[in-house]
């Protein structure tokens, strides 16, 4: 029945080229707008994730990076690492900062690179150099692409120029990116003489980390933040603003996608009534007729799916040269459910018409 079915679908390639590009188009509209809100939910704020820390120790009152300021003297580092559970009390310092470049306002979050203490480093650095020397500086690779600012050029940040060294990436959150300088070029552009902005808090292994933060907390200038609240709080802005709109265009385009998966597969199944007639007049039982039609659209539905997710690929590789902050991830769950979910549609779809295909008498087909 499998060869009748392919047989049958390769017969008239006009209408197996209208059948598999509805099917695709439907999955590279579904499939790139998923791979959007994936690329939204993970990636933006991807640097905060990685930076390694159990707890973010700010001054009180403060809840992130950039709403509410957080200072704390050096000293504080002192009563940290005496606080029973505590294993290490890094230094965090890093300020945003707005620069006029080619025209355009641009906004950096400039990161001290502490290689003494070996944090505030960037996450992953794709091209140039991975630490920045004295008077360079690494900036995220979509505000370079954006902005048109190639390694080599040089920016202004807070009275200084600095040379872009390299290109880094996870640092972009839509208003700004992260930055990295050297701890001396940071703390020019900080001018944070004998203070920091957070500490790094990692707890010992054998510790409650709930009782750590509570010691912590006792003295009332600091707030101990979980690094999953602290995540949360610096993306709320994605979280609560920009998601929320592209899982609305999601379902709205998984709810046309699946309408022309099956509007395709169910007149393309229709269509070919004179062909199941004959089938039928030369000896083809209903569970066979049914099995064919089945094979039929399954085989329209994955060669369409194969086409859709190829060219979803394409289209958000070629979109994120273009338009750098078009961030996309599309996973293999993501893959998968949207094939589950194709062929789903495309069986039910056949199934509606082969009922009313079982019901054809073969001699009105011949009469016609």
């Amino acid at each position: 029945m499998l060869f009748l079915a392919i047989k049958n679908l390769v017969q008239e390639k006009t209408r197996l080229l209208i059948s598999v590009g509805g099917v695709a188009f439907s999955v590279l509209l579904i499939m790139s707008i998923q791979g959007l809100y994936q690329g939204w939910s993970n990636k933006i704020g991807e640097y905060i994730r990685t930076v390694p820390a159990d707890y973010w120790i700010t001054q009180s009152g403060a809840t992130d990076m950039f709403h509410t300021p957080s200072v704390l003297p050096l000293t504080v580092r002192d009563f940290l690492t005496g606080v029973p559970g505590v294993a290490s009390a890094k230094p965090f310092s890093g300020r945003r900062v707005a620069f006029a470049h080619n025209g355009k306002d641009i906004n950096l979050y400039v990161i001290a690179d502490d290689t003494e203490n070996n944090v505030g480093a960037p996450a992953r650095v794709v091209e140039g150099k991975g630490v920045p020397d004295k008077g360079e500086i690494i900036i995220d690779r979509v505000v370079g692409r954006s902005e048109n600012i190639r390694i080599g050029d040089t920016i202004p940040v807070a009275g200084r120029m600095l040379k872009v060294s390299g290109y880094s990436e996870g640092g972009y959150i839509l208003s700004f990116s992260f930055a990295f300088a050297t701890k001396e070029d940071a703390e020019s552009i900080l001018q944070l003489p004998g203070a920091t902005n957070f500490f790094l808090v990692t707890v010992n292994e054998s510790t409650n980390a709930d009782d750590v933060a509570s010691r912590i907390e006792a003295d009332p200038a600091v707030d101990a933040i979980t690094k999953d609240r602290f995540v949360e709080n610096n993306t709320n802005i994605v979280r609560d603003t920009f998601l929320p709109i592209i899982l609305v265009l999601l379902l709205i385009g998984i709810a046309v996608g699946m309408t022309v998966i099956g509007l395709t597969i169910f007149t393309s199944t229709i269509e070919k009534a004179r062909e199941y007639g004959v089938l039928k007049a030369i000896g083809v039982s209903n569970r066979q007729l049914y099995a064919v039609v089945v094979e039929q659209a399954v085989t329209a539905a994955v060669l369409g799916y194969i086409v859709g997710a190829g060219l979803a690929l394409a289209v958000s590789a070629a979109a994120g040269i273009y338009v750098p902050e078009f961030i996309t991830e599309i996973r293999w769950l993501d893959a998968g459910w949207i094939f589950a979910v194709t062929l789903a549609m495309a069986l039910v779809s056949s199934l509606l018409p082969a009922r009313r295909l079982a019901r054809i008498d073969p001699a009105e087909v011949f009469r016609a």
